[in-house]
C-alpha cells in the first residue's frame, strides 16, 4: 500500500541520497554535536546560518557554529556567510 497521492510508478533517476547534494540546509540545530553530526552527513558547503527570527528560540544563533570544535575556522566562515552568498549570487 502507498501513501495517499503518490504515484508508485514513479522511477527516480538517482538515489534519494544524491538528492540531498542539491540542497543547502540551515545550521538551526541548536547543538555543536547536532551541527557536527549534520556536517559529517551532508559537508560544511551545503549548511548556511539559520534563524526563526523573529522568534527568539535561540538568542544567541551562532554561538554553537563558533564553539564546534571539530569545524575549521574556513569552515564556519562558510557557513555563516560565504555558503549564503555563494547560494544568491553575492560577491564577496
Amino acid at each position: 500500500m502507498s501513501p495517499q497521492n503518490c504515484n508508485p510508478d514513479v522511477v527516480l533517476r538517482k538515489k534519494p541520497t544524491e538528492y540531498l547534494n542539491q540542497l543547502y540546509l540551515d545550521s538551526l540545530v541548536f547543538t555543536g554535536e547536532a551541527l557536527r553530526h549534520l556536517a559529517a552527513q551532508v559537508g560544511t558547503s551545503r549548511i548556511v546560518i539559520g534563524t526563526d527570527h523573529p522568534i527568539p528560540w535561540n538568542e544567541h544563533p551562532v554561538d554553537h557554529i563558533l564553539s564546534t570544535r571539530t569545524l575549521s575556522e574556513k569552515q564556519k566562515i562558510a557557513m555563516l556567510s560565504g555558503n549564503a552568498a555563494k547560494l544568491l549570487g553575492i560577491k564577496v
